[in-house]
């Protein structure tokens, strides 16, 4: 299973590609982690007018594309062209009905690179209860969604799993700018639905994970699907050693060039943050020194900063697309 599991996720060297990606077109669906408006602008994170602010707008730049919100429900994308049909609270049946929306009007070519970014919201919403039934309905409507793409002939789908949301800010209880604590109480639930730590297999990731690699078994010839799952990165780049956290012992935040790992930058609620409406704390509660979005990881809730998109962004065209031999 771990042999099989390990194609999926792009577990194999790349030293000899021969045919790397280029793509022709990039088409993003999903969540927050790939949402921009039509100038390509991330608007639920701090929209500072930049085109490399999301995940997937990240991804995008590498190839020398501008991600842009899609030019309408009907629109058919022309090749040389990036477009994102992503919203930013997406649950995975959101990002099934963009994909079908996509489809009804375009057929995929066998070198457009599409990236899905979806589940973060489904596991916010079970929280609070801990409704594994709806988590496990997720990962199937998300995992139908990769073949809605995959039958129609896409050839490169990379999905990334939803990050840790046991910690983002309202799952903690650290003090600091609103809205940390608001769910702290469901911070255990959060993390189990993240992510399983042992064998039940209850999680959004390891159910998402089960249903691809069944969908999409392992063969010696090139996968259609890419699986990213950033949550050990994402532990890292968040890492502190303080006792509201989990996981990780230690301050591994710092490693990443990150100053605030937990404290959120936008005064007002994404996708109204701007660099004229950030939170006016220049400390946080680890050392004295100063931090700005631009070394935050969280803009506002669940939504993370331009930086942190680019470092999830950049590892997973540096090292994910490098195992998988798509690069």
């Amino acid at each position: 299973a771990l042999m099989v599991a390990c194609v999926l996720v792009g577990c194999g060297g790349a030293s000899s590609t021969v045919n790397p990606l280029t793509p022709t077109r990039i088409i993003a669906f999903g969540d927050a982690f790939s949402t921009v408006d039509s100038s390509g602008y991330a608007t639920y994170s701090v929209n500072a007018s930049s085109t490399d602010a999301t995940v997937a707008s990240r991804i995008a730049t590498i190839y020398g594309f501008t991600l842009k919100y899609r030019l309408s429900s009907t629109a058919v994308i022309a090749s040389g062209t990036a477009y994102s049909y992503a919203v930013g609270d997406a649950t995975a049946s959101d990002t099934y009905t963009q994909i079908a929306t996509y489809l009804a009007n375009n057929t995929p070519g066998s070198k457009d690179l599409f990236i899905i970014t979806a589940g973060t919201q489904d596991i916010v919403a079970a929280a609070p209860s801990n409704n594994t039934t709806a988590i496990a309905t997720a990962a199937t409507k998300l995992s139908d969604a990769v073949k809605l793409l995959t039958n129609a002939g896409a050839e490169y789908v990379l999905v990334m799993q939803p990050i840790n949301v046991a910690r983002t800010p309202p799952f903690l209880a650290a003090s600091g700018v609103r809205p940390a604590g608001t769910y702290a109480s469901s911070n255990s639930n959060a993390q189990a639905l993240s992510y399983d730590s042992g064998t039940a297999c209850q999680s959004f990731s390891c159910l998402l994970s089960t249903k691809l690699n069944t969908a999409f078994p392992a063969t010696s010839s090139h996968q259609p699907v890419l699986l990213v799952d950033l949550m050990s990165y994402f532990n890292l780049i968040t890492g502190t050693n303080i006792s509201l956290y989990p996981t990780g012992n230690a301050n591994t935040f710092g490693t990443y060039g990150v100053t605030n790992p937990d404290l959120v930058t936008c005064s007002t609620a994404v996708p109204s943050c701007t660099t004229s409406t950030l939170a006016t704390t220049s400390t946080n509660q680890y050392t004295s020194t100063a931090w700005t979005y631009e070394t935050s990881v969280f803009a506002y809730d669940f939504y993370t900063t331009p930086y942190a998109n680019q470092l999830m962004g950049s590892y997973i065209y540096n090292y994910n697309f490098y195992r998988a031999g798509w690069r």
